[in-house]
């Protein structure tokens, strides 16, 4: 294994610099000549950066199972499949289309329409924070979010406007489902398990990080490997966020191929950060848990010194109880060394879907998320985006006698376009009443899809903006979404 950075030679010249941000130092753990000595809660390095490296590739992972093929939502059947598939009849279709409530009034329009005093305020502290420094945007949410489909969308003009600040919050969850990244590449080695705040509203509060969630390795030798370049090009500085604990190990911090420390993950419960800066544009970060005691890593960020960042903390699945369920003393310490301007809340299709719902608990459930969040982020300004407009479909099955006497095994689908139009309508109007009694205003996002057809309209578009689920939207539609919110935003 490489020496540490600053004892290979003095042409690399790196300093390791100490600094705390008003927690107590970390109890030195038992003999180990790994450890850092004396290693504090918070650190700063200083690296050369520039080296030229080959592409990150990801090691290949056991052979997947082979996956059975199956058809798009409503699309045929497939090839040597005994059942057919009928579509809907031209008068079927305009049928189901009187089903769906009528598209937005101009008195609808104009109450989602923001205050612009609010706008103001918003321009305004972002142009004052990227002008010196950098402007933080975080995104929280579901599926919609996580894609990065809509927040690509938004960062480009944010950045183009107030500078480009990196790429932001590298999702250390990427490569479970629904989760894309807006850096080049993150390759996982070894096991690891993670672990998000619990969706249950009772449940036991989790020590978590800002992305509600947190990544513990499972064996010596674990490592997550990274390229930190996004969109808008090089980045010079990359902060990791862990979780000291009693009994970790120790955690192995390599830049561009070399070992910077190795940081002693154990002691009294806290977040701690590692934040590395180059002279030049950092190509490689590598993790490694280097015993078996394990580490917990709570996030990592990649950005520039000045302009825009955009935090997308986005979980395929996640609901706004995780809120009330995350250790507000972990969260605040992460928010006190990762504070942000703006604070958006994506949340409502995974906590109003099953065939009953109570709006009144739904409401209670949200005011206690908004009262969570502001619990840790009292004066950032906040941006709610409600629930796109969803549509639900079934299928049944039977058997018909064709023309030439003989049975068919059919499959018809039968399409809801009103109870989850309607849920989710008054789900926007229960955010936007809860949000403005927490200093929040909203964006209907399922206002701006029934403008544009609804569900099933932007699924029959051509090319489709609504995926075939009828809960999601294509890559698309996301982007004509987010173009919608930009428009709000004076973007």
């Amino acid at each position: 294994m490489s020496q540490r950075f600053g004892l290979r030679s003095c042409a690399l010249a790196c300093t390791a610099l100490l600094f705390s941000i008003g927690l107590a130092a970390q109890e030195s753990g038992p003999a180990d000549p790994r450890r850092a000595p004396e290693s504090s809660l918070h650190r700063a390095f200083s690296v050369p950066g520039g080296a030229a490296l080959e592409p990150l590739k990801c090691r290949p992972s056991a052979k997947p199972a082979p996956q059975v093929a199956r058809p798009a939502e409503g699309g045929p059947a497939p090839a040597g499949s005994q059942e057919e598939e009928l579509p809907l009849t031209q008068e079927q279709e305009r049928e189901l289309l009187t089903q769906a409530p009528p598209p937005p009034s101009r008195d609808e329009l104009r109450q989602n329409l923001p205050h612009e005093d609010w706008i103001k305020q918003l321009h305004q502290q972002l142009r004052q924070a990227s002008g010196s420094g950098l402007a933080r945007i975080g995104i929280w949410g579901g599926s919609h979010m996580a894609a990065e489909f809509f927040v690509s969308e938004l960062r480009r003009p944010m950045q183009t406007r107030y500078g480009a600040g990196g790429a932001g919050h590298i999702n250390l969850l990427y490569g479970s489902l629904g989760i894309r990244l807006p850096a080049k590449a993150l390759c996982r080695q070894g096991r690891w398990q993670h672990e998000l705040a619990p969706r249950p509203a009772d449940s036991t509060p989790q020590a978590v990080g800002l992305g509600l969630f947190a990544l513990s390795s499972r064996e010596a030798g674990a490592a997550i490997e990274f390229d930190p370049t996004g969109s808008q090009g090089a980045v010079r500085t990359v902060t990791v966020h862990y979780l000291r604990q009693e009994g970790a190990g120790v955690l192995d911090v390599l830049v561009d191929g070399e070992l910077v420390e190795s940081i002693d993950t154990s002691g009294a419960s806290a977040v701690g950060s590692i934040r590395i800066s180059a002279a030049q544009a950092i190509g490689r970060i590598k993790l490694v848990a280097s015993d078996e005691r394990g580490v917990t890593l709570l996030g990592a960020f990649a950005e520039d010194t000045q302009g825009l960042v955009l935090d997308n903390f986005g979980i395929a699945g996640a609901s706004g109880n995780f809120w009330t369920n995350a250790r507000a003393d972990l969260l605040g310490q992460a928010l006190g060394q990762r504070p942000y301007h703006l604070v958006v809340l994506a949340y409502g299709t995974n906590d109003v879907t099953g065939a009953q719902w109570d709006p009144a608990q739904y409401r209670a459930r949200f005011e206690a998320t908004l009262e969570s969040m502001r619990r840790v982020q009292p004066s950032a300004m906040c941006l709610l985006i409600t629930p796109g407009d969803r549509a639900s479909r079934s299928q049944v099955r039977s058997q018909i006698r064709g023309k030439d006497g003989k049975m068919r095994r059919v499959v018809r689908t039968r399409y809801d376009l009103k109870t989850f139009t309607l849920r989710h309508m008054q789900t926007a109007q229960i955010q936007r009443e809860v949000g403005a009694r927490h200093q929040c205003v909203t964006w209907d996002m399922s206002l701006a899809m029934r403008q544009a057809g609804g569900a099933y309209a932007l699924m029959k578009k051509s090319p489709p903006w609504m995926a075939g689920d009828l809960i999601h939207l294509t890559p698309l539609g996301y982007q004509e979404m987010a173009k919608s919110l930009l428009q709000w935003l004076r973007l």
